[in-house]
């Protein structure tokens, strides 16, 4: 079999051939069939992040090959299922982070290291490759219900306009948002959202290199009442910055970028950033938790965030999937076979280095062009 690996320290990424264990015992043997390359493989890439896990690859439309006994919800072989990533029992357990992730031909994990609600259906009607969008659209209904409180903002503002930030920008829209904004560094990706229907000509804006986004630029009365942060751990503190900055009294942030463990910035002085997304997983607790901050020009606004993603977030993405299936063809731009993902992602790298010159690109491996 093959996969794809990251060696540790370099960050290079190469195929590696090798052997899948012989006999089954109680495992589960998985043979993916559509992954989804994210901003967070590219973090760990970078070295930004310190997760562990030399295969890559969490947002994974999979086929059960074999399974233990007894097993998950009557889950059957030779049905496919989403990867969902996080334990939401143990948050530092997570596909493609900790344990090894989908970019292979075969993944086995062992019965006792598997857990409850790691493997969903598939919605019969679902394309399996839109599918594969399923893990990221439900981060972003995620996002969009933690963002809303008791209502739908009515001026959400998303920083970040690659596929993450769309999706975003997209669901809300969908959940009737009446104004979504995106902000970007890069005129082509913004370009992108625009010509695809993704967002409305009149509602992005090109964040310069140097000063700061202008409230006045986006919006004729008060600034955005939600913001949703989705951008790459590199440009992570210059975009809350602008967030905080450009926020109306009492608005929300999202933070689907992480940070750092401790991360404070200090216009909220004291704030752990890291912990804020950590208090929220897999739906729970719901209401989800919303930590009230004081910035320093005055004006007080809600932080908040999550880690992974409930069932329902994925059921809830895949019906949005097979309701609007075009528009969310236009979301993947790049379909390659898992020989081709270390070129792909050299790609994605050194475009992720020039950001105001970036173009919007998702790619997704299909296994069995392999």
């Amino acid at each position: 079999m093959q996969q794809v690996v990251v060696d540790p320290g370099t960050g290079k990424v190469r195929v590696r051939s090798t052997r899948l264990s012989r006999g089954s015992g109680q495992r589960w043997l998985l043979a993916p069939e559509f992954v989804g390359i994210c901003g967070t493989d590219l973090d760990i890439i970078a070295g930004s992040r310190a997760d562990k896990a030399s295969v890559l690859g969490h947002e994974a439309v999979v086929r059960v090959v074999e399974r233990p006994s007894p097993v998950f919800h009557g889950t059957e072989t030779g049905t496919s299922y989403l990867i969902n990533p996080v334990n939401a029992e143990d948050q530092e357990r997570i596909i493609g982070h900790s344990e090894a992730g989908m970019l292979q031909n075969a993944v086995e994990i062992p019965a006792a290291r598997a857990w409850d609600g790691l493997l969903v259906p598939v919605l019969p009607d679902l394309d399996p490759l839109l599918a594969v969008l399923s893990e990221p659209l439900g981060v972003a209904i995620y996002s969009a219900e933690l963002l809303a409180a008791q209502a739908l903002p009515e001026r959400l503002l998303v920083v970040g306009a690659g596929p993450m930030g769309l999706l975003t920008a997209v669901t809300a829209g969908l959940l009737g948002v009446p104004e979504v904004t995106v902000v970007d560094r890069s005129e082509r990706r913004l370009r992108y959202a625009v010509e695809n229907g993704f967002v409305e000509t009149d509602r992005v804006l090109r964040r310069e290199s140097g000063p700061n986004p202008d409230a006045a630029a986006l919006y004729d009365g008060p600034g955005p009442d939600a913001i949703a942060v989705c951008v790459g751990r590199e440009h992570r503190r210059v975009a809350l910055r602008d967030a905080l900055r450009i926020a109306s009294p009492g608005a929300r942030i999202g933070l689907t970028t992480g940070f750092k463990a401790g991360e404070t910035l200090c216009e909220i002085a004291g704030v752990d950033l890291h912990q804020i997304r950590r208090l929220n997983v897999c739906g729970e607790p719901w209401p989800g938790h919303v930590h009230q901050v004081d910035v320093a020009d005055g004006k007080c606004v809600y932080l908040t965030g999550h880690r992974g993603t409930s069932r329902r977030h994925l059921l809830d993405a895949m019906k949005i999937l097979i309701n609007h299936p075009e528009l969310f063809r236009r979301f993947i731009t790049d379909i390659v076979s898992l020989r081709e993902v270390p070129q792909s992602l050299e790609l994605l790298m050194r475009e992720r280095s020039a950001p105001d010159e970036a173009p919007y690109r998702k790619f997704v491996v299909a296994l069995g062009q392999s």
